[in-house]
C-alpha cells in the first residue's frame, strides 16, 4: 500500500481495465478534492479510514456513487468561481459511468461479475462518525449471509490474493462481523487466515474485545 502522501502510478494486480480505467480517473480527480490536505486529510473529510481511500485509488475496492458526490460537493467548496465548479460538477460526474463499468466487469478472484466492492458501502458507513449510531443495528448481519462462503472463495485463491482479500474484510467490516467471519474460519480449519484477519482488523482500528466477545457467543 502506498504512504499516505504519495498515491501510486499502478492499480492492483488483480483490477480489470475498466476498475484500472475509474482508478487512474479518480487519482486525477482526488488532488481537485481539498487542495493542500494529505490523503489521511482528505479521507478524514470524506468520512472514510485513509486505508479504504487507499484501495479506491489503487483499483482494490470500488467507492459508492455518494462518494463520488461528496467528493465533487468537497472539490466545489475549493473552487474559485462558477465557471470552475460547473467545470468540477462535469469532471465528477463523468467518473459515474466509469465506476458503472468498473462494477459490472469481472477480476479474476470472482467468478462471476466482480462482488470486491459490494461491501463498501459498509466500509464507508462504519468509518462515518456521523452515522455510526444509527448504522449499528442495520451493520450486524451486512456480512452474515456470504461469510459460510468464505472458506471456499478462499481456497479458490493464490495466497496473496487470500491474504489482501483477508486484509481488505479485516479494514472494512465490523467488529461483531469479524467475529462472524474468524468463527467460520476456525471452523474450516483456517486458523492462518482466522489470525490475518483479525491482526488486520487491529491495525485498522477495530475494538479488539468486541471481536472477541462476538466470536465467543458463536462458540
Amino acid at each position: 500500500m502506498p504512504s499516505l502522501g504519495s498515491i501510486s502510478a499502478t492499480c492492483a494486480p488483480g483490477a480489470t481495465e475498466e476498475v484500472q480505467a475509474f482508478a487512474k480517473a479518480l487519482k486525477i480527480l482526488i488532488h481537485r478534492v481539498r487542495p493542500g490536505d494529505t490523503m489521511a486529510q482528505k479521507a478524514k473529510a470524506l468520512h472514510v479510514s485513509p486505508p479504504l481511500l487507499s484501495h479506491w485509488l489503487n483499483g482494490r475496492r470500488l467507492p459508492r456513487t455518494a462518494v463520488i458526490e461528496e467528493m465533487s460537493r468537497l472539490a466545489a467548496e475549493g473552487a474559485a468561481g462558477d465557471g470552475d465548479i460547473a467545470a468540477l460538477a462535469r469532471e465528477f460526474a463523468a467518473l459515474e459511468p466509469l465506476l458503472q463499468a468498473a462494477r459490472k466487469s469481472t477480476c479474476r478472484r470472482c467468478a462471476a461479475r466482480c462482488t470486491c466492492g459490494e461491501a463498501e458501502g459498509e466500509g464507508d458507513r462504519r468509518n462515518n462518525s456521523h452515522h455510526a449510531s444509527a448504522d449499528k443495528g442495520d451493520r450486524r448481519n451486512s456480512a452474515a449471509p456470504t461469510s459460510s462462503n468464505l472458506p471456499m472463495h478462499l481456497a479458490t485463491m493464490a495466497e496473496a490474493d487470500r491474504v489482501a482479500h483477508l486484509l481488505d474484510l479485516g479494514e472494512t467490516l465490523s467488529e461483531e462481523d469479524i467475529g462472524a467471519y474468524a468463527d467460520i474460519l476456525a471452523r474450516a480449519g483456517m486458523k492462518v487466515e482466522m489470525e490475518i484477519l483479525i491482526r488486520s482488523a487491529g491495525s485498522a482500528g477495530r475494538d479488539s474485545t468486541e471481536i472477541a466477545i462476538a466470536l465467543g457467543g458463536l462458540r
